[in-house]
């Protein structure tokens, strides 16, 4: 259960607020256009009779909102639908995984799961800037630097022998072999995010798959970043970029978030020198203990004010920890706030530092005993907060609680159907992964590049 701030403790809120047009703001122009991520996932029945023979199907959309024509389409009180319509563009990207008792012939489940996930990120991407750019180029982008990729990534591990190597082994986009003695499997480029450890043999991988799709979500939005740094660094300052959750990463991924800190933090200082604003970059929470709160408590605050939520108020009141907890030391390239918009929803938001740091730090005991936020949680530090809630206040919804335009549209694009649609997405996975209707073996797939035991 979610702990919740009391009646009788309104303090503990009001004294964490303050009023919107007194937050700190850096010097930017508006926002003329957003992008915001979405994505969505299922695990079907490969074959009809077998439950136990399952795929996944994933699905990432990215919808550009350009904000002035998004804003003229209701010029008259109601929403010209043609307007908006011709106010947006849709970008989707999807993959197909195996599941448990789906294998490419003489591969083992887990190895299957590898090399399909790591065919979907070099086959998945985008094209809006020239070249095609996939969620693998992304991948060694972060790993790089803005405009120019890595040309190879750090495994902490071999996913065959288990082995950690010293000097930390590194892998190339295409591929390579493990280095330790007596082993010599494939090691393939997504090995360097281990969301194969949740990998089942037997029964769901739904905590895999949604592993995948958060990768996927944040990938895209490095690539359009990326995209939009090669081609014309300066519109960045005008986009607003929107991911569906916070700005975080968990499980076996959570060690790639000092990669987005490093890629944001050269982004940033780059962009800092040619004297151009950092773009806003945001993640929204539709659910989730942060939002149970936020809803527990939104009576004490007042429309158009943030809620600064400094880590001894989460350790006590959100997440039920003692005192000293270092909260979001493993996971997050951001920081959450409360802020209340203007017609009065509450809005969970996740935003990074700037120019650089990370957003959480280990509290501070005081002599009397009681602990305190460090100074990196002071709003200084977060420079573009005021202009990018002033900027999802213009973009709000009531298509469902606590919405935003652009991320309903993107939630929209990247839905999968339910119901008789899954018969659909089996079809679907059945094609995509070259299965016939009336086997269970990936037999007929031909091989990926780097061979197979």
């Amino acid at each position: 259960m979610t702990p919740s701030v009391s009646v009788e403790e309104p303090t503990q809120i009001t004294s964490r607020l303050i009023p919107l047009d007194e937050v700190p703001r850096d010097q930017r122009p508006d926002p003329s256009f957003t992008i915001a991520f979405d994505g969505s996932n299922q695990e079907v029945e490969a074959r009809a009779g077998f439950p136990s023979v399952r795929v996944g199907f994933l699905q990432i959309a990215g919808v550009y909102v350009d904000i002035l024509r998004f804003l003229n389409a209701n010029r008259s009180g109601l929403v010209d639908a043609r307007e908006l319509e011709r106010a947006q563009i849709t970008q989707t990207v999807n993959a197909v995984l195996p599941g448990s008792n789906v294998t490419i012939k003489g591969f083992t489940g887990k190895e299957s799961w590898r090399a399909e996930f790591d065919r979907a990120l070099h086959e998945s991407g985008i094209d809006d800037f020239g070249a095609k750019f996939t969620l693998a180029d992304a991948l060694m982008t972060i790993h790089g630097a803005p405009g120019r990729p890595a040309p190879h990534a750090e495994l902490a591990k071999c996913p065959s022998c288990e082995k950690a190597s010293s000097p930390v082994q590194t892998v190339p986009p295409g591929g390579g072999r493990c280095s330790q003695s007596g082993c010599g499997e494939a090691l393939h480029l997504a090995d360097v995010l281990r969301v194969y450890e949740e990998f089942s043999d037997e029964g769901e991988n739904l905590g895999p798959l949604n592993r995948a799709m958060n990768i996927a979500e944040r990938l895209l939005l490095v690539a359009y970043i990326d995209g939009f740094y090669r081609e014309d660094p300066s519109r960045l300052s005008q986009g607003l970029f929107i991911t569906d959750g916070p700005l975080a990463l968990y499980g076996p991924m959570a060690p790639m978030k000092s990669k987005f800190l490093s890629y944001w933090e050269q982004l940033c200082s780059d962009l800092d020198r040619r004297d151009i604003a950092a773009p806003l970059l945001v993640g929204i929470e539709k659910t989730g203990r942060f939002v149970d709160h936020a809803r527990a408590i939104q009576d004490h605050i007042k429309p158009g004010h943030v809620m600064v939520l400094d880590t001894p108020y989460v350790n006590q009141y959100i997440v039920n920890q003692k005192p000293e907890h270092f909260y979001g030391q493993d996971e997050f390239y951001g920081r959450r706030f409360f802020y209340r918009t203007t017609t009065g929803e509450v809005l969970v938001v996740t935003v990074p530092r700037l120019p650089s740091g990370r957003p959480y730090e280990k509290p501070q005991k005081n002599p009397d005993g009681t602990f305190v936020s460090g100074p990196e949680e002071q709003l200084a530090s977060y420079p573009t907060l005021r202009a990018t809630l002033e900027a999802l206040d213009l973009l709000q919804t009531r298509l469902y609680p606590n919405a935003v335009i652009p991320v309903a549209l993107a939630h929209s694009a990247s839905s999968l159907p339910l119901g008789t649609g899954r018969s659909v997405l089996t079809l679907l996975a059945q094609q995509a992964l070259n299965m016939p209707r009336d086997t269970i073996s990936l037999s007929r797939f031909k091989p990926p590049r780097y061979g197979q035991r």
